[in-house]
């Protein structure tokens, strides 16, 4: 196994080519740019062991404060790049943790605001089914008063279809003002409970079992676990 160790050419920050996998360490910036891309390569020999190597001629590498092209050293050396004597620091060899987030109480969240959203569509869908059940009625009463004439049916089924009418229209008003605010509470509430356990952002009015064919989060990029 070889691992290649050089700089960025982007982000200036040290890079570590392991199994051909390239990742960064270090902050932005950081490196020097007498440290070359592809500076030095590391090969394990034994146990906290390694064997350092220039991979160019024009690059410089010192091993405590010596100048080398090749040398067996251990982890206890000094290393640095260039003549800017960058610190290589040893714990850029670690593989670094990877953070997870459990994202699994979203799906009682997501399932009460569903359940929640249904509900009002089923009110509203029963309210305008019966809404137009009281025109229907008022419709026979007119029909009836023309067969009838104005005798007391006529009159009953009249007085009837006024009273479901008078009473569908102040529920109708009820609703008018009631429904619109508890939708928005209904979301509020959502909006700021629905969010990445990490982050805290909010995920959006996406179906969880969408949300969990991610990976990650799309703002913290944190893995989720699922």
């Amino acid at each position: 196994m070889e691992i290649i160790i050089g700089r960025n050419q982007s982000t200036r920050q040290l890079t570590i080519i392991k199994d051909g996998v390239e990742r960064n360490y270090g902050q932005a910036n950081s490196v020097p740019m007498d440290v070359s891309r592809h500076h030095i390569s590391l090969q394990p020999i034994a146990t906290g062991k390694w064997q350092i190597k220039n991979l160019n001629e024009r690059n410089v590498t010192f091993v405590n404060g010596i100048a080398i092209e090749s040398k067996s050293i251990s982890e206890s050396d000094k290393v640095e790049l260039g003549n800017s004597h960058y610190l290589f620091h040893w714990d850029a060899l670690q593989e670094p943790k990877v953070e997870t987030v459990d994202i699994r109480p979203l799906k009682k969240i997501w399932d009460r605001y569903d359940e929640q959203r249904l509900e009002f569509q089923i009110a509203e869908r029963k309210f305008n089914a019966a809404r137009s059940a009281t025109g229907i009625i008022t419709m026979l009463a007119i029909a009836c008063s023309i067969i009838l004439g104005h005798g007391p049916i006529y009159l009953i089924l009249y007085a009837l279809a006024i009273g479901i009418s008078v009473a569908f229209t102040y529920q109708a008003y009820q609703k008018s003002s009631d429904v619109p605010r508890q939708q928005r509470e209904m979301n509020k509430d959502f909006q700021k409970n629905y969010v990445c356990p990490k982050c805290r952002h909010f995920m959006g009015f996406t179906d969880y079992d969408i949300l969990t064919q991610s990976d990650a989060c799309p703002y913290c990029k944190t893995k989720y676990q699922k």
